[in-house]
């Protein structure tokens, strides 16, 4: 087998390789559940980020908190929730202890808490209790992380076990939440009643893929493939596609250092360079009102580029051509922090300007993670039971860029003034 191989995208389109209409109807059903899924593991987060300027400049009145604002703290927190829930979950040994079901509807519930609680964060907090608050609100931020870093690992790993396809289809209900999330916070930026609304709506769609997962439980795709039954040594077979040392249990870390590791690296990087400007420095920009605006076009972009890939035209199965474009992102890096730290002058405050590099980074970010979240589970020398684990490891990698941007995004405000230009 070429060694290229191992970048290559060899599942078939499970909506395409029946030719029965009801398995196909049944599949698209499916389909429809992931995109669900993927918008609601990721909206109250959204929700959160649409209201940055929110929580930044009306609550905590530009406020830096130990050398940060809001925008920075809040990234962080989240992040390293993530990061802990999905280090845990990529233990195939902790996966195998707990039910799927419950992990999924746990997070769930989770999701929903966190955002009521942060309504009553942004409801309740004064200027005496601010720094309770601020600090309330952060704990409440890392509870949404915790269980998006659960939910998203049942996901990808469900999704791994599928069909790079149903990868794509959580990828773009993201990027879909992200445009609804948008709409929101352009919309009631200013106001508290819609602040209300979105906070509750966002809780209400997240209890509401508790019974999403019964739905998708009773696929006959998923039932078939039995991708929610925990696979033991001894039923392991081997497969033409399967190596002699793939028929024994391997741990998740032999897994990502032998085989999984190249689009691993690739989607972290993806989200480093993302999370290291973003939302921190772009919440920074000068005119401030315009801050909205530009969150809002990153996430009706990233939807367009979580999306492209759906377009044969634009598809990249080859993944050195995907990891090469995910480094090239660095550039956006000096790029942003020239526009804040040079705010003053015209061209960083030029609204095309601001608007096109907006654009294109935000497109960017969903096209190039995209492709690598389909890549991973099937790269050369994964086996079929093991495709699940590497799509939490693939989700892990994600929110490890995530994290990582997040802490190099600290380090972009030393030397900056203590308050922001709201």
């Amino acid at each position: 087998m070429a060694e290229s191989e191992v970048w290559s995208i060899g599942s078939i389109d499970p909506l395409t390789e029946e030719i029965d209409p009801a398995r196909v109807a049944q599949n698209r059903k499916l389909q429809a559940c992931f995109y669900y899924t993927g918008a609601a593991t990721l909206l109250g987060w959204q929700i959160i980020l649409s209201f940055t300027h929110s929580f930044d400049c009306n609550l905590f009145h530009g406020k830096r908190f130990a050398g940060a604002g809001w925008a920075f703290w809040c990234s962080m927190a989240y992040s390293l929730a993530v990061n802990i829930t999905q280090l845990i979950l990529t233990s195939r040994t902790v996966v195998s202890r707990i039910p799927f079901a419950t992990r999924w509807n746990v997070a769930a519930v989770c999701t929903a808490l966190s955002l009521v609680g942060l309504l009553g964060c942004h409801t309740y907090t004064t200027p005496e209790t601010m720094e309770m608050g601020f600090a309330v609100a952060v704990a409440f931020v890392s509870l949404t992380g915790a269980a998006s870093g659960i939910w998203q690992a049942c996901a990808f790993g469900l999704a791994g076990c599928l069909s790079p396809w149903f990868a794509q289809a959580l990828m773009f209900g993201q990027g879909l939440g992200g445009v609804f999330s948008s709409v929101l916070g352009t919309a009631f930026s200013s106001s508290k009643y819609g602040l209300f609304f979105s906070f509750a709506f966002s809780a209400a769609f997240a209890l509401l893929g508790i019974p999403i997962l019964y739905i998708m439980t009773s696929s006959p795709l998923v039932q078939d493939t039995g991708a929610l039954k925990p696979c033991t040594v001894a039923q392991r077979q081997n497969t033409p596609s399967s190596s002699p040392m793939l028929t024994r249990g391997r741990s998740s870390r032999e897994i990502l250092t032998q085989n999984a590791w190249p689009q691993a690296v690739t989607v972290a990087a993806v989200f480093t360079f993302t999370f290291t400007v973003f939302p921190g420095v772009t919440s920074r920009l000068l005119p401030g009102n315009r801050v909205p605006l530009l969150i809002s076009l990153f996430q009706i972009f990233d939807v367009v580029g979580r999306f492209a890939p759906q377009w044969s035209a634009v598809r990249i199965s080859e993944g050195r051509v995907v990891s090469t474009l995910a480094a090239m992102r660095v550039l956006f890096v000096p790029l942003f922090i020239a526009m804040q730290r040079q705010s003053m002058d015209s061209w960083a405050q030029n609204a095309f300007v601001q608007i096109a590099v907006m654009v294109f980074f935000a497109f960017s970010n969903g096209y190039v993670s995209t492709l690598s979240m389909m890549l991973g589970p099937e790269q050369r020398g994964v086996s079929a039971d093991e495709r699940e684990p590497v799509g939490t490891m693939m989700s892990l990698s994600l929110v490890f860029g995530i994290w990582l941007g997040s802490l190099l995004a600290l380090a972009t405000q030393i030397g900056m003034k203590g308050t922001n230009e709201c």
